[in-house]
């Protein structure tokens, strides 16, 4: 019979590390970080997700986007059978803070002024949304072709191609499109996977096509012409004639090519 940890203990010990230890967050990051990643805990249960939330707290707070993939990673695996929303408030939550420290980051350097603004753009602004361009790249990794999460895929893919609109992102959004295609290639190929989301289900193929719209949008949007195009050919190519018609209606396609 397997002897499990209590979990209840590493939280306290990582807020006392916090409070008592006068801020040590990286020693309480590490403290979770190896409960979470041992696995010596029993089945789900609602302190976990009391760890988790304070766990992608410390990693937005410390911008170790690699910790926050690993135990998201660790925790998708015990939430699959039990309790998926739970994991879906965990990554909600480890988005929303790493968008709320972009965005606190770039409203106080435009409250600076002249060369002090520059440099603190440069060294700091850039490292927050750099973070949260990693944040949104892990999400889509940890939510990827999993029938059960393709809704919060589809919003994590929406918000990262806006954030590159914004920020006039070329680069990351060309890498953006490559990893979201990867994601279906992978799909179609691993067929008989359990939980695997089935295109031909409508809700999943309007999920499908808004995500693959949206991205069309913003690479005409960012003059990225070649990437627009292989949208399309990403929807031609993974939708029936009739679903697309369907999906959008028969001039859709033909405005965007204009």
């Amino acid at each position: 019979m397997a002897i499990f940890a209590k979990p209840e203990n590493s939280l306290k010990r990582a807020e006392d590390l916090i409070t008592v230890g006068h801020g040590q967050k990286q020693e309480a990051l590490q403290e979770l970080h190896d409960l979470i990643i041992s696995r010596s805990y029993g089945p789900w249960e609602k302190t976990l997700e009391r760890i988790m939330l304070k766990y992608v707290e410390l990693c937005v707070d410390m911008r170790n986007w690699r910790f926050a993939r690993d135990g998201l990673i660790q925790y998708r695996t015990v939430c699959q059978r039990v309790n998926i929303n739970s994991l879906e408030e965990v990554i909600k939550h480890f988005m929303h803070l790493a968008n709320a420290r972009a965005e606190l980051a770039r409203d106080q350097a435009q409250a600076l002024v002249d060369l002090e603004a520059d440099r603190y753009d440069r060294e700091l602004v850039n490292t927050w949304f750099k973070f949260l361009w990693e944040t949104y790249k892990t999400v889509l990794e940890i939510l990827r072709n999993n029938s059960r999460l393709e809704a919060l895929y589809a919003m994590t893919a929406h918000r990262a191609f806006q954030l590159c609109k914004q920020y006039k992102l070329t680069t990351e959004f060309s890498r953006l499109c490559e990893i979201i295609r990867s994601h279906l290639v992978n799909l179609n190929m691993y067929r008989d996977q359990r939980d695997r989301p089935d295109l031909s289900a409508p809700e999943n193929l309007q999920l499908y096509l808004d995500t693959r719209f949206e991205q069309l949008k913003v690479a005409t949007e960012l003059s990225l012409w070649q990437e627009a195009f292989r949208s399309i050919e990403d929807m031609v190519n993974k939708t029936s004639k009739a679903s697309f018609m369907l999906g959008h209606g028969p001039l859709s396609l033909p405005m965007w090519i204009k």
